[in-house]
């Protein structure tokens, strides 16, 4: 098999090329690219130069390229998959002559805001893994942009403020909290990206000044990333409870995984809410935000269908439990009888505490009547020492750093 480095020149630039093309064109066609300025920013960065230890198909494949693990095979550095990066910079959306900052180096999204800032613009990109940053200079060096981006060594929750204020910040890794160095680095009229865990939920979102302290947004397409590390990193916990089930937990709720892992074992009785959905609609991923901000108690029930008997969705489900965790429900789904392409949600409960089912019962009927269909979610972030009392009323959420509140306005 040829790598990139194997190559001859003249190979490369042909092959890459195409390649390249035939990306970008897949992009614009699911609507990630939506945006002529960052089709050509696609265009004039050649993705291989910063996964050269690859396959040249590989390296233009809508995935993902890891580029460092651990001991354990945990993954410490990745060049993010095209189609999220794309939809990153539309979120984003810089514009010639920004200042940018890049939280998270990988040299390939940095090369790319160069392309979209131009030499009027700077792009400051920062880790806090020597190994990273030392290899996206390399990667940088060879596609001729080491004079075009400034690399930096060092805590990204610190941000960079010897160069702020920044017309752009993006966050390059999952974030656990809105770091209020950021807040303070960013210009007045000014846009921030971050992927962010919102309760465990990986999510990414734009947030925008919004008068004084006051920042709000949203997006929320799901995503994932390698977590932050340093002082920021995440409080996010995985509990293992009965066979080929776990439990996602974010923050300092109360659990007790042997007691919630008793009533998983327990016969499930199901409730059914009459909240029906087409399978085209999506509302998985809003609907999993929805009970993020409603529920006291929130953790998301992942299961192996193969191990487990527990009717849980695919790719997780919202989990509610008793102070005690003596009791528990999640949220299920199951088709629609003589409707091929409709299904229904409801509630499993394990255990006896009846209102717990009825409490998610009612909730997914709350959203079927006031918020189905609608923008969705506002995030509101606030600056460090903002009476409480001046906020949006809405779900507080539970982190360091900056005050965050998630609402959902009816209209």
């Amino acid at each position: 098999m040829k790598t990139v480095s194997d190559r001859s020149v003249t190979e490369l630039a042909a092959e890459a090329g195409e390649l390249n093309h035939q990306l970008i064109h897949a992009l614009e066609q699911a609507g990630r690219i939506t945006t002529p300025e960052i089709a050509a920013a696609f265009r004039a960065t050649p993705r291989h130069l910063f996964v050269p230890d690859v396959e040249l198909s590989e390296a233009y494949k809508d995935d993902y390229q890891p580029t460092d693990r651990d001991g354990d095979g945990r993954l410490l550095s990745s060049v993010s998959a095209p189609w999220l990066v794309a939809q990153m910079l539309e979120y984003l959306r810089p514009q010639p002559g920004n200042s940018v900052l890049e939280i998270g180096s990988g040299g390939y999204n940095a090369a790319l805001l160069h392309q979209l800032v131009g030499d009027a613009g700077a792009v400051t990109s920062i880790d806090i893994d020597p190994a990273v940053t030392s290899r996206a200079r390399r990667c940088l060096r060879a596609a001729g942009l080491e004079d075009a981006v400034r690399i930096v060594t060092g805590d990204g929750a610190h941000g960079v403020p010897d160069a702020a204020p920044y017309d752009r910040i993006e966050v390059t890794v999952q974030a656990a909290a809105i770091e209020q160095a950021w807040l303070d680095q960013l210009d007045p009229k000014g846009v921030l990206v971050v992927p962010l865990r919102v309760r465990g939920l990986g999510r990414l979102v734009a947030l925008t000044p919004n008068g004084e302290g006051h920042y709000s947004g949203g997006g929320w397409l799901p995503c994932g990333f390698v977590a932050m590390r340093g002082e920021a990193a995440s409080s996010t916990r995985m509990h293992a409870l009965t066979p080929g089930a776990r439990v996602r937990v974010d923050g300092t709720q109360p659990l007790d995984p042997e007691a919630l892992a008793k009533a998983l074992d327990t016969t499930g009785t199901p409730r059914w809410s009459g909240v029906e959905v087409g399978s085209s609609e999506g509302t998985r991923p809003v609907i999993d935000l929805w009970f993020a901000t409603v529920l006291d108690t929130y953790g998301t029930l992942l299961t192996d269908p193969k191990e487990s008997a527990l009717r849980a969705l695919p790719g997780g489900t919202p989990l509610t439990w008793t102070t005690d965790s003596t009791a528990a429900a999640y949220v299920t789904m199951r088709p629609v009888e003589e409707k091929s392409d409709r299904y229904e949600y409801g509630v499993i409960l394990h255990g006896d505490d009846q209102a717990l089912a009825e409490t998610l019962v009612e909730s997914l009927r709350e959203w079927d009547r006031d918020h189905r269909g609608r923008p969705g979610p506002v995030l509101h972030v606030y600056d460090e020492g903002t009476d409480p009392a001046t906020m949006a009323l809405g779900r507080s959420l539970e982190r360091p750093g900056a005050p965050m509140v998630l609402t959902w306005p009816k209209s």
